[in-house]
Parts: structure tokens; sequence; C-alpha cells
């Protein structure tokens, strides 16, 4: 067993405000690493406001380098002050997950997850180490925000957690899991993929027809139970769309790809770089690799054997058996059986998590209220006196459709009119 390094709590860590950090052998040779930054809302005690564990995507992708500096922290990768930042009204636990993301490592490959189930144990580790050095937090409402790959974690997350806390092996308050463009039934986005792209213009018939029958391939693999081949599919389905579009961005089909991003490296490195770093661009890449490697590894005390954000590609490997089996029946179990809320956020321009697919999924959903949320009337969400998109809301389900927004920067803003009511606390997305 290496030694890890374990700083004193009540850091100031790195940025501003008051922060905590612990490194956690969540098992033999696997080491996991949580990041706190304690809101700066004007309370007597943190405590006082929920607190968010975030779990960014990919899978492999850094909680606490893009989903602190590259989305919802306090400054951006420049380490310039963001306007809205969640840690204004929440505290932020950002978490490194699986291990091998960010500064979480193994000492040996064979300890990377092969499926979630072994990521929500190893995040139970995390959260019972977490509690047990800060439990001020434990009457504190709890939510899990996950985005992408992350959503389908926090599902799995949220029902292992739930467990061990009826059981009695761990005191906290879980209150909702909340998903930004989540990765829950990945075959529902995958057949939906040709229709939107058709009706938004971005392919002709031709290419309806081509993309169609590979999703309509990949999902054979997957009802055949051949799980590695489904990802196989579903990674040449990007390729296929990626040829017949010339670049699409699967995660805004608004942005305007130049050309010359498109030359430099092959589709799938640029994918794997946006699932990373929230971005495209390689200038931006070098930045957060830099801030992260450098001073922020500096500031936490991070072990020099240890390199942010070179493991995703491993991560993705071991996973990829599991990558497109869906969640939803733990997604109904949450709902039929407990009393914590699913929040479900999608932007309207993302295509690798579509909302149309995302539809799809929660239509099957059979949770014994299921006829409440089928029945409510879907409302507008204005902010500043702009639609940014509509709700539905009902029996323990809320739906966002969220205008304008892609997938990796829809995740800037939560609504926080209900902050101080946890059990209406609603996260949403601003478009960007």
């Amino acid at each position: 067993m290496l030694a890890i390094f374990s700083p004193a709590l009540a850091k100031r860590g790195f940025g501003p405000g008051e922060q905590d950090y612990e490194y956690v052998n969540v098992r033999e040779g696997a080491h996991m690493f949580w990041w706190l930054y304690h809101t700066t809302a004007n309370v007597t005690d943190s405590s006082e406001r929920p607190l968010i564990l975030w779990l960014m995507g990919g899978p492999g992708g850094s909680s606490t380098g893009v989903g602190n500096f590259g989305l919802v922290g306090p400054v951006d990768e420049l380490l310039q002050p963001r306007e809205y930042n969640w840690v204004k009204d929440f505290n932020v636990l950002y978490v490194d997950n699986p291990v091998r993301a960010g500064f979480s490592f193994v000492e040996d490959l064979h300890f990377l997850t092969t499926n979630i189930s072994q990521i929500a144990t190893d995040l139970v580790a995390v959260m019972k180490n977490f509690y047990k050095l800060l439990p001020k937090f434990k009457n504190t409402p709890l939510y899990i925000y996950g985005i992408s790959y992350g959503g389908k974690m926090g599902v799995e997350f949220a029902q292992a957690f739930h467990k061990e806390i009826q059981e009695g092996n761990v005191e906290a308050n879980i209150v909702g899991v909340s998903m930004g463009n989540a990765w829950i039934s990945p075959i529902d986005s995958v057949m939906t993929w040709a229709p939107f792209l058709y009706q938004v213009s971005l392919i002709d018939e031709t290419g309806f027809d081509l993309i169609d029958e590979q999703a309509k391939y990949t999902k054979e693999k997957l009802d055949n139970g051949q799980n590695m081949h489904a990802g196989l599919e579903f990674l040449r389905t990007q390729n296929l769309i990626e040829e017949l579009t010339d670049g699409v961005d699967f995660y805004n089909i608004l942005t305007k790809m130049p050309k010359s991003n498109r030359d430099d490296r092959s589709f799938d490195e640029r994918l794997i770089a946006k699932f990373l770093y929230g971005k495209y661009e390689e200038r931006g890449e070098i930045d957060l690799i830099n801030l992260m490697n450098g001073p922020v590894k500096e500031a936490l005390g991070i072990p020099s054997y240890v390199s942010w954000g070179m493991q995703a590609a491993n991560i993705f490997n071991y996973l990829l058996e599991d990558f497109m089996l869906p969640v939803t029946d733990i997604v109904d179990d949450l709902l039929h059986r407990t009393n914590v809320e699913v929040h479900i956020c999608n932007g309207n321009m993302d295509l690798i998590v579509d909302t149309p697919g995302q539809l799809l999924w929660i239509d099957r959903l059979k949770w014994k209220n299921k006829m409440e949320f089928v029945n409510a009337s879907r409302t507008t969400t204005w902010v500043n006196n702009t639609i940014e998109g509509y709700q539905k809301s009902g029996g323990g389900l809320w739906f966002y459709w969220l205008n304008v927004a892609g997938h990796g920067h829809a995740v800037r803003q939560p609504l926080t009119h209900h902050v101080r009511k946890p059990a209406l606390l609603k996260l949403s997305v601003a478009v960007n």
C-alpha cells in the first residue's frame, strides 16, 4: 500500500474560500480524492446550506478539474472569477471518480472499475470518509449532481448510499439526485440520432438511412448481450455521423466548428478531449492540464507520482462493456421505493444525449406515482424575463427542458428560488 498524503482539514486549498480535501483508500490499490468548497453564502455555518456531490462524466472526466474550473467553481481555468458559481449558494464536493480520474489513482490497472456497481461501492467509501471527517454535514440536505456518464454513476450511487443509510452504516440526509444530459439509457440516444439530425437539416435522406442502419446494428448487439460490441458500434455510429456532417459538435449542434480543428486530430481524440476538458480547443486543454499539474497540485499537496487527467483512456476501455447498459431500473427503484427526488435537466441542442432519447426511457418507467408526472402540466421557466426552458414535475420526478443549451456547458446555474426549502431545490441549467 502506498503512503498517501493526508492534509489537515479546514485548509485554504487553492482559490477563494474555505476548503477541505482528502485522499481515501477506498480499497486495496485504489485511492480517490475529494475536494470540498464550503459555501460563501451569508450563513453562520456552511452546513446550513445544501451539499452538492458533483460527479463528472466521460467516464474519466475530472470533477476537481472540469467540474470545478471548467464549469461551476469560483474561478475558471484562467483563474478569472466566475460571475455565477455554485459555491455562492451551496457547498460543492468534487470527487475525482472513477478511480484514476483526475487526482484519483490506482497502483495497478487491474484495480480499475469495470462497472457502475463497483464505482458506486467506491463512492460509498468516499462519502463515509467525508462524513466521518466533517460530521457537521450529516443532517445537511445532500444532492447528487451527475453530468453525462456522471448521471449514470449518480443514480447507482444514490441507490447504494440510500441503502447504507437505511441500514445504519452511515448518517446522511440524501434528498435528491440531479442529472444534466445524463447517460441513463444510451441506446435511446443512439436510436434517435438519425431523426434528430434529419429534423434539424444536418443530414439528408441518404445520411438518415446510413445512420439509422448503423444505430439499429448497435441495438442488435446490445439486445443480444454483446455489450462490448455494442460499445464499439456506438463509437462507429459517432464516426459515421462525423463523416456525414463534416464534424457536427456532438455536445452542441449550434457550434460552428472551424475546419482546422477537425484536421488537427482524429474524431476520437477530439471526443475524448471534449469528455475530459469540456471543449475541443487544444489551448483550453493545455491551460487546464498545466493548472492542475502545477499550482493546484502543489497547493493541495498531491503526491509527486500522481499526474492529473492523463488516465481517461484506460478508464473508458475498462468500462466499455458496461458503457451501453441502461440504469432505468435504478431510476424506477429510487422513485418507487425511496423518497429521493429525481431531477433531470436536458439541453435541447445536445446531440450525444438528446432530449428525444431521454423522453423515450422516461415514458417506459413504471413507478407507482408515475401518473402524477404524466398528468402534470408543463410550465415555463423564466429567468430575468427570458424563457430559458420548461419544466414538469410529479410523483418525485422533475424534468427540465433547457433552451439553446448543449451538453458539457449545460450546468452553469442552479435555480435557487427555493434554496431555503431543500425538498423543493431544483438544479437546472443556464443556456450558454
